[in-house]
């Protein structure tokens, strides 16, 4: 089941199958009528047709969304960064192969040979602003700025792996991406991206947010709902921005703009070549097949027809990008409901148009919210006999739950929907592999075999352990990591484990897999990794998290 799939059913509360039509409808009426809503917009051959507004532009005012509203469209943003350095580069400012340091000379050395290409292709092995800010304590209320998150990208100590060598989404990277374009063109980012995109473009309405407090003429307010059952789903609270920090994000627009910009990356050429060819562009990572991502796009494909989209989500605000080349359609979906997802509706109004105009067949059921037969099927003993934590060879942790009675995979605390193809054997989305588990001589399961394209992992059934006050006693105290510029301190929480306290508030609760080894257990994630010397006392201890992995924290 691919990942919008899921997250649509998740949405839709397991519903049964609806024709792309109806899900638009059923949408609308569980989600966007006396609460934020979506604005959608479909352009196929230059001509507007189809387009919804739904919902509130303030609850506080009873103020309705307009066709013109503007609003926070975040990693949307990721394509613009692309057109930039492939225009820059067209007219001999830099080449994609340029060494990040030869126009960044601040650097660390860690971050020499990093590639401008590799940064937008999110193959530089940088670890991830966003990731580091929350290990750090800030919280999504905290104000923050471009130089205070440059800082602390240069306060890092390494990479998450050699660049080149893997794919793995880093904003970081459009950070500093940001500041090349405005070291090469003696502009700011968002002052170049105005004068050399939206006014040519008509793209009145858009613009690089560097200051979260302005004053933005048309911008309506996000939310988030403060609850997800019974009288809950109708309680909102508002979810502001607070960041000020830009390339890899705070794309200010509206669904026409995102149409403007779509229609002109469709008809655009560079030195003779489709630009929507050179966005296609994947990184070759050996060993590996294609990640499926290009130069600051995601590339794929809807029922066998060529795609390239991107979504964005900051605050409560959520938005998608998607465009058919071959179709000439551009689909934009913006919204200020953080509960909803705009990929799938993007998806559905994609649908409707292609069928509509007989470039796609009408299928009974629609693949983008057709029940997946598999989803609901368990072994003998339900899927209850599978689920618990597994530590693979590789060192990363993986954990399988049982939510609403679908088995559900959890790398690195993202949920992947996993489908029962028989036995003890689960099918990951997407085809991207296999889960296979094992028993023992009583049955019992005791381990998993998970085989991926390029490589087939083993992994152990574990229980997390519980310690003594005596053993956990090592381990507490003050540490201080010099790459965030911020202490933790770890305490005995009273159940055989520890919990991380930041200065700010934030608290970690940590279950012990092994000696030395603690993680956040419910969602596999935040693993906390301790050091010893040579005569076995402990010297340090490093955090992971999916996008900044090793961050380091000593005694003071």
């Amino acid at each position: 089941m691919p990942a919008a799939l899921a997250g649509l059913l998740a949405l839709l509360g397991m519903v049964p199958p609806l024709a792309a039509d109806d899900l638009l409808t059923r949408l609308a009426e569980r989600d966007w009528l006396e609460a934020p809503g979506v604005v959608y917009a479909a352009l196929l051959d230059g001509e507007i047709v189809e387009r919804g507004v739904h919902g509130q532009a303030s609850l506080e005012l009873d103020v309705a969304l307009s066709f013109e509203s503007v609003m926070h469209a975040g990693s949307v943003a990721k394509p613009l960064m692309g057109v930039a350095l492939l225009r820059l580069e067209a007219e001999g400012h830099l080449s994609l192969d340029d060494p990040l340091d030869r126009h960044l000379d601040d650097l660390p050395s860690w971050a020499h040979g990093i590639t401008l290409r590799q940064a937008l292709q999110h193959t530089s092995g940088l670890k991830d602003y966003w990731a580091l800010s929350g290990l750090a304590g800030q919280h999504s209320a905290d104000r923050r700025s471009q130089a205070a998150a440059l800082a602390l990208v240069r306060r890092q100590q390494g990479l998450n792996f050699p660049a080149g060598s893997r794919h793995l989404y880093s904003n970081t990277g459009y950070l500093l991406l940001a500041e090349v374009v405005g070291r090469v063109t003696g502009r700011g980012y968002p002052e170049w991206l105005s004068e050399a995109l939206f006014e040519p473009l008509g793209m009145t309405r858009s613009r690089m947010l560097d200051d979260p407090f302005a004053v933005v003429e048309g911008m309506v307010p996000a939310y988030r709902r403060a609850g997800d059952e019974g009288e809950a789903r109708r309680r909102f609270q508002r979810d502001p921005l607070t960041s000020g920090v830009y390339g890899s994000g705070n794309l200010l627009t509206t669904v026409p703009d995102l149409l403007r910009f779509g229609e002109w990356l469709l008809a655009a050429e560079l030195e003779g070549v489709r630009l929507v060819e050179r966005l296609r562009e994947q990184p070759e990572i050996p060993g590996e097949p294609p990640p499926g991502y290009g130069l600051g796009v995601a590339v794929g494909e809807h029922r066998g027809l060529p795609t390239l989209h991107h979504g964005g989500a900051n605050g409560g605000y959520r938005a998608h990008l998607l465009l058919f080349p071959d179709e000439g359609l551009v689909v934009a979906v913006l919204s200020n409901a953080g509960h909803l997802r705009a990929a799938p509706i993007a998806e559905a109004v994609a649908e409707r148009v292609l069928v509509a105009q007989g470039r796609l067949a009408p299928e009974p059921v629609s693949p983008l919210v057709g029940q997946d037969p598999g989803a609901g099927m368990a072994p003998a003993g339900g899927h209850d006999v599978v689920t618990g934590m597994y530590l693979l060879e590789n060192g990363l942790p993986i954990r399988v739950r049982e939510v609403d009675g679908q088995a559900v995979l959890l790398i690195s605390g993202s949920p992947h929907a996993l489908r029962h193809e028989g036995g003890l054997r689960y099918l990951l989305p997407g085809g991207q592999g296999v889960l296979a588990f094992r028993t023992d001589r009583r049955g019992r399961v005791v381990g998993v075999r998970m085989t991926l394209a390029h490589e087939s992992l083993d992994g152990q059934h574990h229980s997390p352990e519980v310690l003594s006050a005596r053993e956990l006693r090592e381990y507490t105290g003050d540490w201080y990591s010099a790459a965030l510029g911020t202490g933790v301190t770890l305490v005995d929480d009273g159940a055989g484990g520890l919990r991380l306290e930041q200065p700010t508030g934030g608290r970690v609760h940590l279950a012990p897999l092994r000696r030395d080894l603690f993680l956040e257990w419910d969602t596999a994630d935040f693993i906390v990794a301790f050091e010893r010397d040579r005569r076995g006392r402990l010297r340090a201890f490093t955090v992971s998290v999916e996008r900044a992995q090793r961050v380091r924290f000593e005694r003071p």
